[in-house]
């Protein structure tokens, strides 16, 4: 709340009503960039399930010494 002026909001409950949108905001775009990057992670660790299989499906089709 030390951001703004309290000369430029007289009325209490408009300064609070300001300083809930800015919150609301911020929040919003920090959730936004969080999701983002989950997506991202989500997608990466999706792109990543062949290849692993891929090594899987190739060491159990090898013979056994015994």
């Amino acid at each position: 709340m030390a951001r703004f002026d309290p000369n430029t909001y007289p009325d209490r409950f408009a300064f609070e009503a300001h300083a809930r949108r800015i919150r609301a905001e911020e929040a919003g775009r920090v959730f936004g960039a969080v999701a983002a990057w989950l997506r991202g992670r989500a997608q990466g660790m999706a792109g990543g399930t062949p290849r692993i299989t891929g090594v899987v499906a190739a060491v159990s089709h090898r013979h056994s010494t015994h």
